[in-house]
């Protein structure tokens, strides 16, 4: 006698459950199951072959902004958040990022000054955030990883030339989302995923005025 297996439909739960799981996320852990150095030529092309695959990068954003874990109560500096913006006097500017990825350098009554890491090419994004891992520590409490980074310092060292094209001003009022942090094994996944949403301009365009500004700097 054969035997009937209903293993029934998803609660409505669990299916939220699925749909809230980013990509971010999901590379994240798959990157973390592996064996490559950090920011190694191995992990480099494991990173290229996931992306070259994705379909409908647009929808990346929401689906990460949906993540509840996600949400930090407590803003801090030198961790990495993104977030959706609408910036103020936007239609005076060239262009802008409407889903900046920043690392938070100072903090202000009615904002921050962070590093955008979009406004860099993948090449020099990635050489940057390497850079930057130097300045990165571990509190030993809490276990909460920071890049202890100032403008001062950024400002004094050619080999950190790339931070300018990437250093912005957010106004509080006008970010359009929770402030969504990204956990330092995300770093990578972060730096490699097509995330941006310049306004204004297209990509490409935005990166060579980008290269242009660090090899005139």
């Amino acid at each position: 006698m054969g035997v009937s297996c209903d293993y029934g439909r998803p609660s409505r739960t669990q299916l939220n459950n699925l749909m809230a799981t980013s990509i971010l996320t999901k590379f994240g852990q798959e990157r973390s199951a592996t064996d490559y150095a950090v920011m190694s030529k191995e992990s480099m092309a494991w990173l290229r072959d996931k992306i070259q695959d994705l379909r409908n990068v647009s929808s990346i954003p929401r689906n990460i902004s949906s993540e509840a874990f996600r949400q930090d109560k407590r803003f801090m500096l030198g961790k990495m958040y993104c977030f959706f913006y609408d910036p103020k006097g936007k239609d005076d500017l060239p262009y802008y990022d409407k889903f900046p990825m920043v690392i938070a350098l100072e903090k202000y009554p009615d904002g921050f000054l962070g590093l955008n890491l979009h406004y860099l090419p993948y090449r020099y994004r990635v050489a940057f955030l390497t850079k930057l891992m130097d300045f990165a520590t571990l509190n030993q409490y809490n276990d909460v990883m920071r890049i202890k980074v100032s403008y001062d310092i950024l400002s004094a060292s050619k080999r950190l030339r790339e931070f300018r094209p990437c250093l912005k001003r957010y106004l509080t009022s006008h970010i359009r989302s929770k402030i969504l942090a990204i956990e330092p094994h995300e770093f990578e996944v972060a730096s490699f995923l097509p995330l941006q949403q310049f306004k204004g301009a297209k990509p490409k365009e935005v990166w060579e005025q980008s290269v242009e500004q660090i090899r005139n700097s």
